[in-house]
């Protein structure tokens, strides 16, 4: 049993409790090593490469051996790696780099057409990152003909020469981190670079481009207070946002929420299953644990009312 990921590189330690061996960081540089060592019976607790894989030579992803039905979408694609953001709740930045790494426009193209599949997922935490790269991209993806999503920060329709360029090459929906309405909040996260009240007027630019938006709420952190359930949900409605996430702060390993909320002693749950943004498993400062967990329920269960859907 061999473990590898996001969690067993924050926590290596405890990853080698429950496997053989724990590849730590990105796992292409390792792997020969860790396959070698298995065969001549001498595989190591943990596995480190200092140097990051070249993306011009990843292989090509397995997908056959995935059960389809338990999946809604295989055809998931990685183009860069890494984010120049630190965001205190993220792992991203940690695991990946502080750098956008990118893979070859026509290794792209090249996995795109062995999914066989005209719908595809774009993995990264923000396909706009590089805009140079984006538009070469995009430009290639045009003869694809196919439909894709992704995720990225609303400062994309800050360039729309780009932006009708995602949208010939077939972009229909975005994820993208709205946060929090608070910017007290927006500090905490360190993601002051937001600003909710441009957020209608972006809204309805991609919107102008037949590129819909899910955006992604977190409550939980310690300028929230008891009105910013109400405060959220109205503003999710007001800005026109076609879907919504509501997540409870959580404090993933490896992160700097992680690290300030264990230094202070108010981590509370360690049972990683819990770790799915919709429990609480730390002491918030402003709102007590079960009203945190209540509102944020109700906060869905509001947003997607039938009436509101319709």
């Amino acid at each position: 049993v061999i473990l590898g990921g996001i969690h067993p590189t924050a926590l290596p330690r405890e990853a080698i409790r429950y496997a053989d061996a724990v590849v730590i960081g990105e796992a292409e540089n390792c792997w020969p090593k860790v396959i070698n060592d298995f065969k001549r019976k001498g595989l190591k607790k943990f596995y480190f490469s200092k140097e990051r894989p070249d993306l011009g030579n990843l292989s090509l992803p397995r997908r056959d051996v995935l059960r389809q039905k338990a999946y809604i979408i295989t055809s998931m694609v990685q183009t860069t790696r890494g984010c120049p953001f630190c965001c205190s709740f993220c792992s991203v930045s940690k695991f990946f780099g502080r750098t956008y790494r990118t893979r070859p426009v026509e290794c792209i193209i090249k996995e795109i057409r062995d999914t066989r599949s005209k719908f595809i997922g774009f993995l990264d935490d923000n396909i706009f990152g590089l805009p140079s790269y984006a538009s070469r991209l995009f430009q290639k993806l045009q003869n694809e003909k196919v439909i894709w999503m992704g995720q990225s920060s609303l400062n994309i329709t800050k360039d729309l020469k780009l932006l009708k360029l995602a949208a010939k090459s077939g972009c229909k929906g975005l994820f993208v981190g709205l946060e929090s309405v608070n910017s007290s909040s927006l500090r905490e996260m360190n993601k002051k670079f937001l600003k909710p009240d441009e957020y209608a007027t972006r809204v309805k630019i991609l919107h102008d481009h037949g590129i819909g938006i899910l955006g992604a709420f977190i409550l939980g952190f310690d300028s929230d207070d008891g009105p910013i359930f109400e405060q959220t949900l109205e503003f999710a409605k007001k800005i026109n946002i076609d879907l919504a996430q509501f997540a409870i702060l959580t404090p993933y390993p490896g992160t700097a929420v992680f690290h300030k909320l264990l230094k202070e002693k108010r981590i509370f749950n360690f049972d990683w299953s819990k770790y799915d943004g919709g429990n609480v498993v730390f002491k918030p400062l402003k709102i007590n644990v079960e009203k945190l967990k209540e509102r944020v329920d109700w906060m869905w269960r509001e947003f997607y009312r039938f009436d509101q859907v319709i």
